[in-house]
């Protein structure tokens, strides 16, 4: 429930060895750079970075590296057969390498020159595809004019005194258009229609005349609907003959692709596996270099400023101590002024939940880490939503081999995790309701010597009994939202502002369990000593939010008016309350589903020669697309009542993450120097 503690460090050392530093701050993993722009240490005045020429070839050198390896794998990647199979790919251990080994690599590669082969294939295939296409294109567009015996050079250039159009006319319109340009052109000329369909609405027609008319031409055919079309340069002959010129043409483009993605396949197989390392290698390199730009430089000297968790000091000190005499290294707590970064501070057991935190905020420096306060309630909600046995064993075993199978670490570690505990207390209340794989041991015989244990264990049938289920599940929702109350007020009561623990908090504390003792007796709950506390308690709750809600109001009359409108949001909390109905709701649904999917598999095993098959595939596939829908809606309802009903009684974010200097690679892990 806490935040870790950090401090804010100061390295100042000569030039020569700041390469040295920054190495060693990034092996280190803990050290989170403050730009020179940003808060500085009193009375140190900031430098520009002298001229360096031989930093600034490298970081040009650098660079362009980079960008040739960014250009390799965006076109070489797809090309890329990867081994194994999606999973592997995704989550799979990454190969081990050392630093040492990636710069002897990148020193042996001529990343230039591959780069540069690959931008010729690149735009090889590219200009091949093109022309495909345009070929594609002449052929659609000859293709109706297959039959036309005269050649297109007439409609490109003509002669002297010859000259044609191609275009088309509305299929309606085509006996109009051979009527009027017979009548304009007489003998001089001739028309072609290409052949159509009835459905056409278009067909393409080619007019050929004496170009001394051209303008009168072209006017009577646009008069009868007539839509010139250009007639693409190159095309010289009949259009049959075009036609078998540019299909013949294709069909090289083609081989000449083919031949162009065969030699890319192979040079990726070769390549990437290579650039992949590389690329890590200049990744940590940019980071090292960006990392001391943030920092301050005179003629000689370099300061470098950072944030690292007060815990990891001895462990930078030993680090540097190498470097001790050309070395200087101040340490202080952030001040006041400061935006220090998060770092969580959660006991192993709740670690697997801080995820679901950073995905919604991280909170203050000085504020409260709300992990170990939502984690049992998250776990618990999860299990009821999802609510069916077969459904967590099913859940559970695929993640804990995925956990197992792949070398995971970090928040995709953590996530695994606790989906695997989420899979447990789906278990757990699938066993206290009987739900497994819905009803599947009491509608299939062949669990019959297996039902006597499951309904040993059984407590609650929720199908059977939902109100008492709704029940529970609005009890635990006021259970979280006077616990998130409780807690608003411990942490008023932290920062000294005892009025809000007491006036705010305080008072609707009283308020809400008042309410809900007095109206305990309408259940019998109780006797006349428990009605009269409850009450007591909210007249107390009551008449507090009267008189102080309105304390930032001006003048006694908005004081008192607003102390009592303040009573209206008592509405908002029975809203919160109700919103744990979902608990119910999501848990039905499972069970439902689950029945529906068995009750199928019964009905088609009936069938005569394929009714087994249909009962396997109906179950199977309808309950793994059961667990992989009913999951999803556990995870999003449980969290959205950490988000919305819980953290809105407490909680505020506004931290940032803690962003280390580190080894950060994509394709390989670095485990040396």
């Amino acid at each position: 429930m806490a935040v870790k503690r950090v401090k804010k460090v100061r390295i100042l050392s000569h030039q020569d060895i700041l390469e040295k530093v920054l190495a060693a701050l990034q092996s280190l993993e803990c050290c989170e750079m403050i730009s020179s722009d940003g808060q500085g240490f009193p009375g140190e005045e900031h430098a520009a970075p002298p001229p360096d020429r031989a930093r600034s070839e490298r970081s040009s050198n650098l660079e362009s590296s980079i960008g040739d390896c960014r250009s390799l794998l965006r076109f070489l990647e797809p090309l890329y057969e990867e081994e194994g199979g999606m999973l592997e790919r995704l989550l799979g251990p990454k190969p081990p390498v050392t630093l040492s080994e990636l710069a002897s690599l990148r020193s042996s590669t001529d990343l230039s020159d591959l780069a540069t082969k690959a931008r010729g294939l690149e735009r090889r295939i590219s200009e091949k595809r093109s022309e495909t296409t345009m070929v594609a294109n002449h052929i659609k567009l000859l293709e109706p004019l297959k039959d036309l015996d005269l050649p297109l050079w007439i409609v490109s250039r003509g002669t002297e005194k010859v000259t044609g159009v191609l275009g088309t006319v509305p299929t309606a319109r085509k006996e109009e258009l051979i009527d009027s340009f017979s009548s304009l052109v007489k003998e001089q000329g001739e028309v072609f229609v290409a052949a159509h369909g009835d459905k056409d609405a278009e067909v393409m027609a080619v007019l050929v005349f004496p170009r001394s008319i051209e303008r009168e031409v072209l006017e009577t055919a646009s008069g009868a609907g007539f839509s010139k079309v250009d007639c693409p340069q190159g095309l010289e002959g009949k259009p049959g003959q075009e036609i078998a010129r540019l299909v013949s043409l294709r069909e090289d483009l083609a081989m000449d692709i083919s031949s162009a993605e065969e030699e890319a396949s192979r040079l990726a197989l070769d390549v990437v596996p290579v650039v992949r390392k590389i690329n890590d290698f200049l990744s940590v390199l940019s980071a090292r270099r960006d990392a001391g730009l943030s920092g301050v430089f005179t003629e000689k000297v370099f300061a470098l400023r950072f944030w690292i968790p007060a815990e990891k000091l001895d462990d930078l000190e030993k680090t540097l101590e190498p470097f001790m005499p050309l070395i200087d290294i101040h340490s202080e707590d952030p001040a006041p002024e400061d935006a220090p970064p998060i770092i969580l501070d959660n006991p192993k057991w709740a670690v697997p939940f801080s995820p679901l935190t950073k995905l919604y905020g991280m909170p203050s420096y000085n504020g409260i880490d709300p992990t170990v306060l939502m984690a049992p309630f998250f776990f618990l909600f999860f299990g009821m939503c999802l609510g069916d046995g077969g459904y967590g064993l099913v859940m559970g075993a695929f993640f804990l081999f995925a956990l197992v199978r792949y070398r995971l670490s970090g928040d995709t570690r953590n996530f695994f995790i606790l989906l695997i505990l989420g899979s447990v207390s789906t278990v757990l209340v699938g066993a206290l309701t009987g739900s497994w794989l819905g009803d599947m041991v009491d509608v299939f015989g062949i669990f019959g010597p297996i039902r006597p244990l499951q309904d040993s264990l059984v407590l609650i049938r929720p199908m059977n009994d939902p109100i008492t289920f709704l029940a529970i599940s609005l009890a635990l929702g006021v259970i979280q939202i006077l616990f998130g109350i409780v807690i608003a007020m411990w942490d008023a009561f932290r920062k000294g502002d005892m009025m809000g623990a007491f006036a705010d908090q305080g008072g609707w504390l009283a308020l809400i369990v008042g309410i809900l003792l007095w109206g305990a007796s309408s259940f019998g709950v109780g006797g006349s000593t428990l009605i009269l506390i409850g009450k007591i308690l909210a007249a107390a709750g009551a008449l507090t939010l009267v008189a102080t809600q309105g304390r930032d109001k001006p003048g006694i009359v908005r004081k008192a008016v607003s102390g009592v409108l303040s009573l209206y949001n008592i509405t908002s909390y029975l809203g919160d309350v109700l919103s744990y109905s979902r608990l119910l709701a999501l848990g039905l649904a499972t069970s439902a589903i689950a029945m529906i999917v068995n009750t199928l598999t019964g009905l088609v095993s009936g069938i005569p020669y394929v009714g087994w098959a249909l009962a396997i595939l109906i179950f199977f596939g309808g309950h793994l697309f059961s667990v992989v829908v009913n999951a999803l809606g556990a995870f999003i309802h449980s969290l959205r009542l950490q988000y919305v009903e819980f953290f809105s009684k407490f909680y505020s974010g506004g931290g940032r993450v803690f962003e280390p200097l580190k080894l950060d690679t994509k394709y390989t892990r670095i485990t040396g120097h």
